[in-house]
């Protein structure tokens, strides 16, 4: 693990926010330990970024310590949230040497977001937040990503231009993974493809930089797709088990991807798990991320900018 360049680091597993999609707002309110937040910060004493994950990472009471003894080692650090504290908390984390923010945005109104995002006047707090940063942080990297399912896909040509009149710069683009149904199953094909072209059209103007495959999140065969018999992954070997990996204190493991966490496949030590994807993620995972496929076909990407990733 060496060679590691980029470490996501789960500091908790709890989140404040009841998104359709996910349900760590179940979980008990616990927080990665000092002693572990150290140990694997000296483990990969090699690495460029840590990205601060969870659950919510912004809920975690000794977030700013962790950015500020990754700032002081020279590594940059990245932080994904939801957003609804982000303003009580961005000049304590930018103080401390916070280079990047990835925002959860789903939808270009505050009824839409709101809804997925199960939380009132979430969006009106990012909003908030996204006004702060510019005026206060207009070096702060500002990144926004959209998981599209179903239910927003009618919207995410109107995100188009709520990102370029927000000034945001990257938009990844996750396909929900939808593990007990299909696409085919909540709508029909045609409306499936109409709603995409929309998307297809509404980019072709717009400033921001759709990250990785994201311009594609659908694939080459849309059809297929739809189907459920084609997913995003790797046209090849998986370079981004070399590149990254995931720590989750609470069960004390390491794996080789973002994603890897999410899969059901077990293994009795990381070097088997990252060799094993390194060869086979792009015949097993379904539904990897578009970003995640790009780099890990491109990891070239990522020496040129950690911030690629």
């Amino acid at each position: 693990m060496e060679n590691m360049k980029i470490l996501y680091l789960r500091v908790n597993q709890y989140c404040n926010a009841r998104c359709f999609m996910c349900d760590f707002w179940k979980n008990d309110k616990m927080e990665i330990k000092d002693e572990q937040f150290d140990e694997v910060l000296n483990k990969l004493g090699k690495i460029k970024m840590v990205r601060f994950t969870g659950g919510e990472p912004l809920l975690c009471r000794k977030l700013p310590e962790y950015v500020s003894k990754c700032h002081s080692k020279g590594i940059k650090t990245s932080l994904i949230t939801n957003g609804l504290i982000l303003d009580k908390k961005i000049d304590t984390l930018v103080k401390n040497g916070l280079d990047q923010i990835v925002i959860s945005v789903d939808g270009s109104t505050a009824e839409l977001h709101n809804s997925l995002r199960g939380v009132e006047r979430l969006f009106e707090k990012i909003d908030k937040t996204l006004k702060i940063i510019k005026n206060n942080y207009p070096s702060l990297l500002t990144r926004v990503n959209t998981v599209v399912s179903e239910k927003n896909i009618t919207d995410i040509p109107n995100m188009v231009r709520w990102l370029d009149e927000n000034c945001i710069k990257q938009w990844p683009i996750i396909p929900i993974k939808l593990e007990q149904h299909k696409w085919c199953d909540l709508m029909e094909f045609e409306d499936f493809k109409r709603e995409y072209m929309k998307f297809q059209n509404a980019i072709k103007d717009c400033n921001v930089e759709l990250m990785g495959y994201s311009a594609e999140w659908a694939g080459k065969d849309i059809k297929q797709f739809w189907k459920g018999n084609s997913f995003i992954r790797p046209n090849g070997d998986c370079n981004i088990t070399n590149m990254v990996t995931f720590y989750n204190p609470f069960t004390k493991s390491f794996h080789p991807c973002n994603c890897i966490p999410h899969r059901k496949n077990s293994f009795e030590n990381s070097t088997d798990e990252i060799n094993w994807y390194f060869k086979h993620g792009h015949e097993f995972c379904e539904g990897c991320e578009p970003l995640n496929a790009f780099c890990a076909d491109f990891p070239e990407k990522i020496d040129e900018n950690i911030f690629n990733f």
